[in-house]
């Protein structure tokens, strides 16, 4: 526990660039499970910036998140080289709520594949 404790605590760059790969993935998963669940027809976006995309043009859904929020990354990422300590731990605690986040939607998204396969699985 320790061990995590430090992690959310640290805010050296290396490991700030790390969270923000970690926020990459999650936000990649967080797309194929929403769609994974809109095409089941049992779900729906909540997200109200992200519903009128992904219920009618899911490509182009894709595209915007994968590619806005890489871009948005990697600039953070580049700009942070020059951040005073101050600043890094600044935002490393934005990351850190924002990598919490991320958790929490992929963890209900597991959730939610994992009981839709269940409950519609055949039995032999």
């Amino acid at each position: 526990m320790s061990f995590i404790i430090s992690l959310i605590k640290r805010s050296d760059l290396a490991l700030i660039r790390k969270k923000l790969i970690t926020i990459y993935i999650l936000n990649v998963t967080d797309i194929i499970f929403t769609i994974f669940l809109l095409n089941t027809g049992m779900f729906m976006e909540v997200n109200s910036i992200m519903a009128p995309l992904v219920n009618n043009r899911k490509l182009f859904s894709i595209i915007i998140k994968l590619v806005i929020p890489f871009v948005l990354l990697l600039v953070v990422s580049k700009r942070m080289k020059d951040a005073t300590e101050k600043q890094l731990h600044q935002a490393n605690i934005m990351i850190n709520g924002c990598l919490i986040l991320y958790v929490l939607i992929n963890i209900s998204h597991i959730i939610w594949c994992v009981l839709f396969v269940f409950t519609n699985a055949k039995i032999i």
